[in-house]
């Protein structure tokens, strides 16, 4: 074992915490999935202070024991003791082994995108203080002290959105998070320096080295074996979901972890490195141009051809993956230039690689279909045909084709991202560190397939996260401050050149820090500018109002203008709490309109009785939600056939138009203050509440649901609590909403509230909501809203025929889309 490979040595202070009780133990941990046997009779047992290094290839059962340690996944067979105590499985889930002290770092990480990086610390750590004035603030500091102590000069803004960092930064926000836990007693972290630099997982192993020296135990997942030799005490390897080999580090070696994982030995691993002939830069036709004094060496332009490997190398963040882009969206002109076509292999699986909800075969073969006519047949036989070669070059199960592809192990999934850039048969292949996540064995086929994609006539462009891969390629481009400092052929590529020359000109880690904040920078404006496009619709339609009559600006004016918009705001709200979870509610306008109907009779004729039947109402719209979520209906078809109910109801209680209207009820929505109108101090109220509701610590979680179920999931938060929560806000607008027509008009109509469906989606898609989840606006929807209402007047003032309203309203709607539309792409640009 050379010097790099060996374990740091323990203390004799660390010796003795791990010869205490287990702080876990999992004993004969038996799991399947369908024919497949994911975990056989394992035994793993982990002390305080220990950290146990588990490694196995792709597949090996490694995912589903930690997801049946954190809770996530209940065995088939097997027993739990956490601190000496035996757990029962139907008890155990992720809150209560986050109780028990036991965290994890997921290799697909477990973060809200849509939140900043202190809500998404609030999510891991809701006890610290998330209900207390100023909030906020508590979760800044907390974010800043465990960044700060894990990963010292990180560079991150804790108020950035999650989702516009680069995935580096991502995974330190998700190690750190799951650190800052007070109670920590085990910290599982899967392949937590995938994606970061040397000098980041440096700062990692130092704090587990300190943290495990004060009694935290730590289980680490790597591929890299060196890693798992450099911080590990006992080393646990996995092979077709047995353990296959146990013992302390003193006695482990690469070539012994890979022969114990089934894997070739590391000779093998070198034998592409060690090509006799490199194949020259001038051969092969010119497929991309690096050019310009801002990007390629002075004084020349930097060719790639056919047949050639050529590798993007530098520190972290200097301009490596923005050249990928650059090529992958280059045309034939400009300083990147692309001359053939195209394919792109992202090592970011969960955001842009693969498709969650298709099939291992369909995720494929999209890169095939994408390339061929619009109007072409698809065979799903004939793309297994056409997949089959590359599945058996990838090795690749075939019997997994139908699956999903979530189902796979994480390597398996980017197998499946090559397969598909193979198959689809382009003149060059983009690598964005294609191979995270994935084990010794699978990355020496990888290398292979690279070469031959090589050999065949094709350019590989490769960008990777760990330099020794480097080594595979014919040229390496080393990018420092954003553009290329030194060009290494042939035998100049070694692992000290890169390292060296990514330290050329003037690199700091304050210019990193500039070149990561700037695409958050440019995508907040974006999002202002989006924001603002209602509020400008808004102005364009009331100053055109106006022009024409002065009058319309007068409190009496604007009452008698905005009178529907009441009722068209609080249903607005209501689908914006909705949509906010990827969802689309087609009953809200029948839900008003039925309550409208009983508070015009019932509440008139029985206040008890209609009083009775408004909570019932709403009550029975968070049972939707309940319906949803225990029988995963869309909710597209729950709110759609709650609607004919809603109206069933309606007509049972009120064949015709009628009823009238509480003197309470109307005094409550009709009040006067001389000089201010009463509608806009209610449409106020009303999107005062929306924005507190939003801000809370409940609107976090209602947003991170929005975004990403699944990370909260395993975060411990109950999926149909929150999601009954969600409706119950929603029906408490919509609700309202029937309160205010039946009090300002004095009457009710079952259909009253039908046409404010679909006028609710209008008002939230132009209020800046994002229909995908996860986002909304309520300043926005209230806004879009007002505007909306608006039409109608303005067509009449302009003496126009309001059979005209629905086409002005969406055509406004389209415009503000394509508005939307150009912003994001020039701020992608």
């Amino acid at each position: 074992m050379t010097a790099a490979m060996k374990a740091v040595p323990f203390s004799r202070a660390q010796a003795e915490l791990a010869g205490n009780e287990p702080v876990v133990a999992l004993r004969g941990i038996t799991k399947s999935y369908g024919p497949t046997l994911a975990n056989q009779a394992v035994d793993l047992t982990v002390g305080r202070g220990e950290v146990v290094g588990l490694v196995g290839g792709n597949g090996a059962g490694k995912s589903t024991l930690m997801r049946v340690l954190s809770g996530g996944t209940t065995p088939d067979a097997g027993e739990l003791a956490i601190a000496g105590k035996p757990r029962t499985w139907n008890d155990y889930n992720p809150g209560e082994a986050q109780t028990a002290g036991i965290r994890i770092v997921h290799q697909e990480l477990s973060l809200c995108g849509n939140l900043t990086v202190a809500e998404n610390f609030y999510l891991e750590r809701p006890d610290a203080g998330g209900l207390r004035p100023g909030w906020r603030s508590t979760y800044r500091d907390l974010a800043r002290q465990w960044l700060d102590l894990v990963f010292p000069g990180h560079g991150i803004n804790v108020d950035a959105e999650l989702g516009l960092l680069p995935i580096g930064q991502r995974q330190m926000i998700e190690i750190a998070r799951a650190a800052s836990d007070p109670n920590l007693r085990l910290l599982v972290l899967d392949e937590p320096t995938s994606s970061l630099d040397p000098e980041r997982s440096r700062q990692l192993r130092a704090f587990i080295m300190a943290s495990a020296a004060k009694g935290v135990a730590f289980i680490f997942i790597s591929h890299k074996l060196k890693e798992i030799l450099e911080i590990t005490s006992r080393i646990v390897a996995l092979r077709n979901g047995r353990v296959a080999w146990e013992g302390s580090v003193e006695g482990a070696s690469v070539e012994r972890l890979v022969e114990a994982m089934g894997g070739e030995s590391e000779a093998s691993l070198r034998a592409n490195r060690n090509r006799q002939e490199v194949r020259s830069s001038s051969e092969g036709r010119v497929l991309a141009r690096i050019g310009g004094a801002g990007t390629a060496p002075p004084g020349r332009a930097v060719e790639l051809r056919s047949g050639e490997i050529v590798g993007l190398a530098g520190l972290e963040g200097n301009g490596q993956r923005d050249m990928l882009r650059h090529i992958f969206g280059a045309g034939d002109s400009g300083e990147v230039s692309r001359l053939g076509s195209v394919s792109f292999v992202s090592g970011d699986r969960q955001r842009e690689g693969v498709f969650p909800l298709w099939s291992v075969l369909e995720n494929i073969g999209i890169g095939r279909i994408a390339g061929r006519s619009g109007v072409s047949s698809v065979s799903a036989e004939a793309e297994r045909t056409a997949a089959a070669p590359t599945i058996e070059r990838l090795r690749l199960d075939p019997s997994r084709l139908g699956s999903n592809i979530l189902e796979l192990s994480g390597g398996n999934q980017q197998k499946a991202l090559v397969a598909r850039a193979l198959a689809a048969d382009t003149e060059i292949i983009l690598l964005d560190d294609p191979t995270r996540g994935v084990d010794v064995s699978a990355k020496s086929e990888f290398y292979g397939v690279v070469a031959d994609m090589a050999s065949a006539g094709r350019l590989v462009i490769w960008h990777s996260t760990e330099d020794v891969e480097f080594l595979e390629c014919d040229r390496v481009l080393v990018f420092s401050g954003g553009r290329i400092v030194r060009e290494l052929v042939g035998q100049e590529i070694s692992e000290e050149a890169i390292v060296n020359s990514s330290f050329l000109q003037e690199v700091s880690s304050a210019g990193s820090s500039q070149a990561v904040s700037k695409p958050v920078q440019g995508s907040s404006l974006a999002r202002r500018i989006i924001g603002l496009m209602p509020f400008v619709s808004f102005l364009t339609v009331l100053g055109a109002m106006a022009s024409v009559n002065p009058l319309v600006l007068s409190p009496f004016g604007l009452d008698l203008l905005l009178g529907s918009a009441v009722a068209l705001t609080l249903i607005a709200l209501a689908q914006m709490f909705i949509v906010g979870g990827s969802e689309i509610d087609l009953g809200v306008g029948a839900f008003a309109g039925v309550t409208n109907v009983v508070s015009a009779t019932l509440l008139v004729d029985n206040p008890s009785l209609g009083v009775a039947g408004l909570i019932a109402a709403w009550l029975s719209y968070g049972l939707l939600a309940a319906i949803i979520h225990a029988r995963k209906i869309p909710a597209i078809v729950v709110t759609l056939g709650a609607s004919f109910i809603w109206v069933g109801i309606g007509y049972s209680l009120q064949p015709t138009p009628g009823g009238s209207s509480p003197e309470w009820l109307s005094a409550l929505f009709t009040w006067q203050i001389p000089g201010v109108p009463t509608t806009i101090v209610l449409i106020v109220i009303a999107g005062c509440v929306a924005v507190l509701i939003d801000r809370s610590p409940l609107g976090v979680v209602l947003r991170g649901f929005g975004n990403n179920p699944a990370a909260l999931e395993r975060g411990g938060w109950s999926v149909m609590r929150y999601a009954v929560i969600r409706y119950l806000i929603a029906g408490g607008f919509a609700l309202v909403a029937g309160l205010s027509l039946t009090a300002i008009n004095t009457a009710s109509d079952i259909n009253a509230g039908g046409p404010f469906t679909l006028l609710s989606v209008a008002a939230v898609v132009m209020g800046g909501c994002a229909l995908l989840g996860g986002i909304i606006s309520p300043t926005g929807v209230v806004v879009a809203s007002l505007t909306l209402s608006l039409i109608g007047a303005l067509l009449g003032t302009l003496g126009v025929s309001t059979d005209y309203n629905a086409a002005v309203q969406g055509g406004l709607l389209l415009l503000i889309l394509v508005m939307r539309m150009a912003v994001d792409r020039r701020e992608d640009a």
